[in-house]
């Protein structure tokens, strides 16, 4: 069982730098029972939050910088945030809750990149040293799992899984083209702190051989590689489309004489709006495991992510632990240069990175518990019994699929 404390609420910020007053009132979800109103106040002298028609905090409550309030939710929520103005300053509202589930999580079975040309993109992953790959892998159209992808009507699409090891081994690369009336013309994320998902990290037993290697087959870099302030030695490169791929240094493995001399998927990035409600939310799914990743830096930093100026980003890698096969995900909260670009919506068909894999012991209990819980589903279950799939949103609207046996 996992427990996590799960922001049902924002966090909501309220900018008042005129001084003009506050009207908000919003919806949600959660778990009838208790929970916190926790209140960040800078300068704003007056304040009234209602929850469910009821007044829970005001102006006896404003006293110190931050306030933590006992709430008692419902299943369904409204709360109400006002303020006359009249004073310059700023405010944030945050209601938690604490949550425990199983949800069963195994393992991370790929993340999910599509593209806009297969052989093109299979040549890609030949020359990076793929040498596992199952293709054509799923059918090339099927109602259940369009309707599971967000798309109306049926899609059109060839399916290739691409593995360091062969025979393939998960975790892969689930490369997807769409095709016909099911293709969507629009670009991967075009910088590294677009929220949502941004790159994957790969290790390399010789990353000067490996940048050396790629450049000579035409693989675009984005700037030479860095060091990272924590020692890190790092690159992004881009794949056909312009989705990005990062390398880092390891000292795993022997270096062979050719070749990018890959050696395992080290993380999925995930750039979020706030890292403590996306800390929660995985820790629910079972990432108890973590390091904080938190980095500055300008020059040859800043330009190795395609950026001018400082840098600066909250992080944190999680896991869910020994044995399952590189289930870690870095969690990223940009602080400067920060991109407010929501991930692409439905259906699942943009180019690039866009959605990220996980196995559960029972697909059946693992839907029940997330609705139970209030997290918003995007369509039904598709594929078969033996194996079927679902997505769900994270905080930030990031696709998360889960895949499993159905026993319902």
């Amino acid at each position: 069982m996992n427990e996590a404390n799960l922001t049902r609420f924002g966090p909501k910020r309220f900018e008042c730098e005129d001084g003009q007053p506050i009207a908000f009132s919003a919806g949600f979800t959660a778990i009838e029972g208790p929970a916190k109103l926790v209140i960040q106040n800078d300068r704003i002298s007056e304040l009234q939050v209602s929850l469910n028609g009821e007044h829970v905090a005001g102006l006896e409550n404003l006293h110190g910088g931050k306030v933590d309030l006992p709430l008692n939710l419902q299943k369904e929520n409204t709360i109400e945030v006002t303020s006359p103005g009249g004073t310059k300053g700023a405010l944030s509202v945050r209601v938690t809750q604490i949550t425990q589930a199983d949800l069963g999580l195994l393992r991370q079975g790929y993340f999910g990149l599509n593209t806009s040309d297969m052989e093109r993109q299979r040549a890609f992953y030949d020359t990076l040293g793929f040498s596992g790959e199952i293709y054509p892998a799923g059918p090339e159209t099927s109602t259940t799992f369009a309707r599971s992808l967000g798309f109306e009507d049926d899609y059109l699409i060839y399916v290739s899984l691409h593995s360091l090891e062969n025979p393939p081994t998960m975790p892969f690369v689930d490369t997807v083209q769409f095709r016909g009336e099911s293709y969507r013309d629009e670009p991967p994320y075009p910088n590294l702190n677009h929220l949502g998902m941004a790159y994957a990290t790969y290790s390399t037993t010789d990353l000067g051989g490996a940048i050396t290697y790629l450049q000579s087959e035409g693989v675009e870099f984005v700037s030479p590689p860095a060091t990272a302030p924590d020692g890190e030695r790092f690159v992004f490169m881009k794949d056909p489309d312009g989705a990005f791929l990062k390398l880092i240094e390891s000292a795993e493995g022997e270096p062979s004489s050719t070749g990018a001399n890959l050696v395992r998927l080290v993380n999925t990035n995930m750039n979020v709006s706030d890292l403590e409600r996306s800390r929660e939310f995985y820790r629910l799914l079972g990432f108890t495991e973590s390091a904080p990743r938190s980095q500055a830096g300008s020059g040859e930093f800043a330009a190795a992510h395609g950026l001018e100026g400082p840098v600066e980003f909250d992080a944190v890698d999680v896991s869910l632990g020994d044995g399952t096969d590189g289930a870690t995900l870095q969690l990223r909260q940009w602080k400067q240069p920060y991109d407010e670009a929501p991930p692409y919506p439905p259906p699942v068909n943009h180019l690039g990175i866009d959605r990220v894999n996980f196995y559960v012991k029972d697909l059946t209990a693992a839907v029940k518990t997330m609705n139970e819980l209030g997290f918003e589903q995007l369509g039904p279950i598709g594929g078969a019994p033996e194996i079927g799939i679902v997505f769900f949103f994270d905080p930030d609207g990031i696709k998360v699929q889960l895949a499993g046996p159905q026993t319902g």
